[in-house]
């Protein structure tokens, strides 16, 4: 129970800072005048050496002791929002922003499936990273320091020394993964880079990264009130399909708009749209037999793999920065058709 509560602690501190990674690194980096070509250029390699960093830290970890792996994961974390503070050469910048996401959410995938088995535990946890989302997002908003945000980082150290260290054990990996969930896994990329490019688009139309900030709080604020209203009205598994087409066409919307006050009434039914696909994502992710270490090895290599090829092929075609959005939205759109119910 002592580790459930440290590692949701743990949580909270580290999506304030890790949210701003995820979310907007990728403004910071335009910023510091890269141009969007050396942005697709830098997670294409962010992406790659993802594929060998999220392997080594399931299989290290499960030797040492995953808790080890996320405190470095944190102090990488630290490490990285100084790097990109202060340096301008992509191959560091991609080494530490691999680092600093693949030390961590492979991890969180092993230790949900080890600690976070009732629906309680789950929700708390949730509830926890949801105001922590809220914050990271007004610490955008503020411009607070990189400074300030290495120090909250550190912090996150502390309550991973009162989690539990868990045994060693012998990996089993899976013997196959269904086409269903194989195919789900492909065009389920599309959506992640679409919503990892998202918000320099939203910041080309604003000039200001606050304007980011409050679209991300809206988003937040409408997953809140999908996971506790709407998703327990509607069949979201039967009903997916017609939910995602709807999706695809709110952005598609998104991307035709101009004026910043709609882009925050569209971030409303957008961000619904996101947290149900969230939902699918993970309840594809889960559905196995036997959820092991070896079946998140897996899961992790065919994503960075993909989000690798996909990001690699754009790198190369002559296309303007909506144009890239819009061939993603076409892999978001056939995601509606791929979601079925695994009977393996």
């Amino acid at each position: 129970m002592k580790t459930i509560k440290n590692y949701t602690i743990f949580l909270f501190i580290t999506t304030m800072t890790r949210n701003i990674i995820d979310i907007y690194s990728i403004i910071y980096l335009y910023q510091k005048s890269f141009s969007i070509k050396s942005i697709i250029g830098t997670y294409v390699l962010v992406y790659f050496i993802g594929i060998f960093i999220s392997r080594y830290s399931i299989l290290i970890g499960n030797k040492i002791g995953y808790k080890y792996i996320l405190m470095l994961s944190t102090i990488v974390t630290s490490i990285t929002f100084y790097i990109m503070q202060i340096s301008n050469n992509i191959y560091l910048i991609a080494t530490f922003l691999s680092l600093s996401l693949f030390t961590y959410h492979p991890i969180r995938h092993c230790y949900g499936i080890k600690l976070l088995k009732n629906k309680k535990d789950i929700s708390k946890t949730l509830i926890y990273t949801y105001i922590a989302q809220l914050l990271s997002s007004y610490i955008v908003i503020k411009k607070i320091s990189f400074t300030y945000l290495i120090i909250i980082s550190i912090i996150g150290i502390i309550p991973t020394l009162f989690i539990k260290k868990e045994s060693s054990k012998k990996i089993k990996y899976p013997h196959r993964i269904s086409n269903n969930k194989l195919n789900f896994f492909f065009y389920d990329q599309f959506k992640i880079i679409f919503l990892l490019l998202e918000p320099l688009y939203l910041y080309l139309i604003s000039n200001n990264i606050s304007y980011v900030g409050l679209f991300s709080i809206i988003l937040t604020i409408s997953s809140i009130v999908c996971i506790y209203y709407i998703v327990n009205k509607i069949n979201i598994y039967n009903n997916y399909q017609y939910i995602n087409i709807i999706f695809t066409l709110i952005l598609i919307i998104k991307l035709n708009a101009d004026n910043k006050n709609l882009l925050l009434i569209i971030a409303l039914l957008e961000g619904i749209g996101i947290k149900i696909n969230e939902l699918i994502s993970n309840i594809n992710l889960y559905d196995y037999n036997q959820i092991s270490e070896g079946y998140i090895i897996v899961s992790e290599t065919i994503f960075c793999l993909t989000r690798t090829l996909i990001l690699g092929i754009i790198y190369f075609l002559p296309i303007s920065f909506k144009s890239i959005l819009y061939i993603l939205l076409v892999g978001v759109f056939l995601l509606s058709f791929q979601y079925k119910k695994d009977t393996t």
